[in-house]
Parts: C-alpha cells; structure tokens; sequence
C-alpha cells in the first residue's frame, strides 16, 4: 500500500492492494467509485480517505483475485464540479465558502470563526472567475490569497475544505531528528536516515525577486469632449497625414482638427474606405489617425477622444534578496505572469507580492526517509519540527539545523508488519 500526498496542489492518492481467496464465489467485488478508509486504530487517526476512481481486478486463479485500487481523497469530487462566478470586495475564504456551496459535491466549507477551517484570507477588489473545477478555484484562490505567505488546502476524511496559511497550519506535534532519544518506537518522534533518499537543498533556481504581472484588458473610457482631455493630441506641420494613436481603439473615436469637429471612420486592419479623416488598424493591430485630404497647417491642433483597452500591470521587488543575492544581473531574477483572470490592480499586484514572498529567497527544503519506529503520523500541510545536527544552518551560519518546518509532500509506504515508512519533502518556515 502507498499513499501520496501534496499540499495545496491536488488531492492525496493511494494504492491499496487486496487480496481474496475461495472456494468457489468471490467474497467480495469492488465497484468504481466505492468510498475507501483506511484508519489507525492504536492512534486513532485517519490515514486515507476518498473514493476508488480505478479498481482493477486480476484473476490469477480460479479460486483467487488480486484488486488494485487506484483511489483519490474527496478532492475527487471537487475536480468534477464546475464552479463560475463574480464577486465585488469580497475576502477569499468568503469566496472560497460560495464556490464549494455552489458546486454542491458533497464538501463542505466554512469559516474558522463558524466552526470551519477556512482561514481568513485577504479582501479582493473583484474576482471572475470563469467556468472551472472548483479544485482548480481553490488554487487560483490561494494563489491571490498568498500575498503575505502562501496558502494551501486539502479535503479532509469528513470532506471538510481546509484551507489556511503556514501561519495558521496545524501543529503535527511531532519532531524529525538525527538524534532520535526513543529506542522502542514513538508517536511523537521519528529518526531521520540520512543515508536513505536523503538531502537538504537552497533553491536557487526557484528564485525570483522581480514580478511583473499582466491580467486582463481594462477598458477605459474618455467621459465626454467638454470635460475630459483628449486622449491623443498632435500639432500639424503642413506635410504630416498620419498620426500615431497610443492605444487600441473601442469605440467611434471623436475628432477636432484646428478646434473644428470632423466625421471620422473606423478601419479595421484588412478594410479600406474612402473617407477623409480614418482610424485605420494595420496588419498587426496597431491604430493610426489617417487623412486623404490635403496635411493640416503648420501650428493646427488634431485632438481625439476615444475609449481604450490597457493591460491590467503590476510590479513587486524584493531589494533586499536583490542585494543578498548580487552578481553581474545586479541580483535581480524576474518573473513574468500573464494570467488573464485578474481583472483589477489590487489583483495582480497581490499576485505580484504573494510570488515575491514566496520566492525572493532560495528556499530551504529538506527530503528525508522516516524509520519504521515512527509510530505516529503526519499529514501534508501540518508543521513538524526539524533537527539536524548534519546539515549547515546559513540563517544562523551555524552547524546543525532546528526549526519549524510545513510538510509539502508525503509518501507513505507499508512494509513487512503492517508498519509505514514515509518519504517527507518539507519547506522551512
């Protein structure tokens, strides 16, 4: 049996194998979409739960069957439910309670102050979201929640969403260590191998201390002639018929030339028309201001007023991993984000902080194999404590690391006896 887990990313999975032997009928068959639970009883803790999405069966004999079950925890109902919706100065675990509601899949979501374990998350100006699972809700979601530190999720064996911070994550209450003091086994300890799979990395590649990120077209609109600047202005020369505009053209653009108002006509890129004063598109959707008459006077004012589509931009830096990390890029590691969803300033540049945060240092990640003399259990998205005598501390530039870490990945073995080991990826706080 093995069980896999990932925080904040996609549901755990497990492989659960069984066997049945008999006489002359089967005692048992498994069918798709069966629930599936698998619990400790000496620690009274729930290992696995979710639903079979692939049983495979393999007579091997007459008289006896071999079941594979291919199993997902109840994120799997979550990533078959479609989910949309537009919501105005909401916070994201609101958002996050409205959108599992409306799924209506079988899980649940409420806030920690209604009983739930929904943490509180930021205020967004607006949020559109389109037609999608809500699993992949959920991780837009805490992609802009995470602007102060980044935020997770997972369905628990009572299909109840948790979603939080590594602020607010769970305390596993065990501790990992090179030392280990227990000699007959331990709920609360477990032996890291530092021979076995192991290794304690600073992810330079993961670094990014620049963000840059674009989100959807923002239409803006230029009010009305008598009260609002022109939106392109040129002074005449008497030989220039061809004006330059900033912006990508919505509406029927209105024209003064010399103070004296003039008809114009849209072009799009592959028309023609004969008018005398056009905007007119080119082949690769640039707006010019075009006259087939005679080239406004030396002096002669052109003034336009149109409504325009701009990018919605924003940008973050983290000066002090810049200068941390300096060389001849001057320090700096940029990331560029196009995500069309965020509709709003605030949106991006909360998505600009929230990666800034999360990657302006190398992030410090330790993978190690626990011993079978660990007895109790760990989820991914708990915290555990790490000590390490082996490895270098370079935040207090000392031999031997011991601190908090939030488990971001978890595969859980069974071996001979019923026992588990466990392969831990966890990020240092």
């Amino acid at each position: 049996m093995t069980i896999t887990q990932n925080f904040g990313r996609q549901g755990d999975t497990a492989i659960f194998p069984l066997v049945d032997e008999f006489v002359s009928t089967p005692h048992f068959w498994i069918p798709v979409f069966s629930q599936v639970k698998l619990v400790d009883n000496a620690i009274g803790q729930t290992l696995f739960a979710g639903v079979v999405t692939k049983p495979v069966q393999d007579a091997t004999s007459p008289t006896r069957n071999e079941w594979t079950l291919y199993c997902t925890d109840y994120t799997f109902y979550a990533d078959n439910a479609i989910v949309h919706g537009t919501y105005v100065g909401q916070t994201v675990d609101q958002i996050i309670v409205s959108l599992t509601a409306q799924a209506n899949c079988g899980i649940s979501a409420k806030q920690l102050s209604h009983g739930g374990y929904v943490a509180p998350g930021p205020q967004l100006a607006s949020f559109v979201l389109n037609y999608t699972t809500l699993s992949d809700a959920w991780r837009r979601l805490a992609t802009l929640a995470g602007q102060v530190t980044p935020y997770g999720w997972y369905v628990d064996e009572n299909r109840r969403v948790h979603f939080y911070d590594a602020t607010t994550a769970l305390s596993s209450g065990v501790t990992f260590t090179t030392i280990p003091t227990a000699t007959n086994g331990s709920t609360t300890e477990g032996h890291i191998y530092s021979e076995n799979q192991f290794g304690y990395e600073w992810d330079g590649t993961s670094v990014r201390n620049r963000i840059l990120v674009q989100g959807a077209n923002q239409s803006i609109t230029y009010g009305s002639v008598a009260h609002s600047k022109p939106t392109d202005t040129w002074v005449g020369n008497g030989y220039q018929t061809a004006w330059p505009l900033r912006y990508t053209v919505t509406n029927q653009p209105v024209l003064y030339v010399g103070g004296v108002s003039k008809s114009v006509t849209t072009v799009n890129a592959g028309a023609s028309s004969n008018a005398t004063w056009q905007v007119i598109q080119d082949s690769i959707g640039k707006w010019s201001l075009v006259t087939t008459g005679a080239a406004p006077g030396p002096g002669v004012v052109l003034k336009i007023w149109y409504d325009y589509l701009v990018p919605v931009t924003a940008a973050a830096n983290d000066y002090a991993s810049q200068h941390k990390y300096t060389g001849p890029n001057g320090g700096v590691f940029t990331e560029y984000i196009n995500d069309t969803s965020l509709t709003t300033v605030p949106m991006a540049l909360a998505r600009a902080m929230r990666q800034r945060t999360e990657y302006a240092d190398a992030v410090e990640r330790i993978t190690f194999t626990c011993g079978e003399d660990f007895l109790g259990w760990v989820r991914s998205g708990q915290t555990c404590s790490i000590r390490n005598t082996l490895v270098r501390d370079v935040q207090n530039n000392q031999w031997g690391v011991w601190d908090q870490f939030i488990v971001i990945g978890n595969t859980v073995t069974f071996v001979a006896g019923g026992y588990r080991q466990c392969q831990i990826t966890a990020v240092r706080l």
